[in-house]
């Protein structure tokens, strides 16, 4: 029986590997909650710090949640254009090493069907599923078509580099998306009314992010009704 001489490269090749990956994703993450304050904030950095020291960790979830449905237009034509490209990489793959197909590659194809099938139902508009027909049709005549040369070889890089596409995505979302991740408010006080969004709700005050991107500061005494604006 004889060793295999590769054995021994494979655990910390791999293991660089998942640090790059890790890394990379931490940084995606990092940038996207940057990239989403400051749309929100309308690029004021004075809002963006006010913001900041408001958020918490748990809102993580509420603000990509919120990037994906704010902009239900952006997020249509994103889904239009990548989901093809995964289907083709889970069903009809044009790198045939073994590993190209990976659980978060088939876990990204359900996501993207998923909020295909939302968009769809929410505002009873097919036009998601069709453009992504539309564009797997355009890709399965390229490669149909171009089945060596230049063409060939664009379609096996985008194929490959699917994650980053992506994720280039994910942030070109956050940074055009300029709707907090939380619902609008009217605010009844003793001052007057006062429409924005509640960035944190603390026991004696409020934090509101006003629709001119000023947050202030409201005490719970001078707050006599909150209720959601259609």
């Amino acid at each position: 029986m004889t060793a295999d001489p590769d054995a021994s490269d494979r655990g910390p090749s791999e293991g660089r590997e998942l640090s790059v990956q890790l890394g990379t994703t931490a940084a995606v993450a990092v940038l996207f909650l940057v990239l989403r304050m400051l749309a929100v904030a309308h690029w004021d950095w004075h809002t963006v710090a006010a913001i900041a020291d408001t958020f918490d960790f748990s809102d993580a979830f509420p603000i990509a949640f919120g990037t994906v449905v704010g902009q239900p237009v952006l997020t249509g034509v994103f889904i239009a254009l990548l989901l093809p490209i995964v289907l083709m990489r889970v069903v009809w793959p044009m790198d045939r090493h073994r590993g190209t197909i990976t659980v978060s590659i088939v876990l990204g194809a359900v996501t993207l069907l998923t909020m295909a099938l939302s968009m769809t139902v929410t505002f009873g508009n097919p036009w998601t599923f069709l453009g992504a027909a539309a564009v797997g049709l355009v890709i399965a005549a390229m490669r149909l078509w171009w089945r060596t040369g230049a063409v060939h070889d664009v379609l096996l890089r985008v194929s490959r580099r699917v994650s980053m596409l992506a994720a280039a995505g994910v942030l070109i979302l956050a940074a055009v998306n300029d709707v907090p991740w939380m619902g609008a408010e009217r605010i009844t006080t003793d001052e007057g009314v006062i429409e924005g969004y509640v960035l944190e709700a603390e026991p004696g005050f409020l934090h509101v992010l006003t629709d001119d991107r000023e947050v202030i500061i409201l005490p719970d005494s001078s707050v006599h009704m909150r209720e959601l604006v259609d």
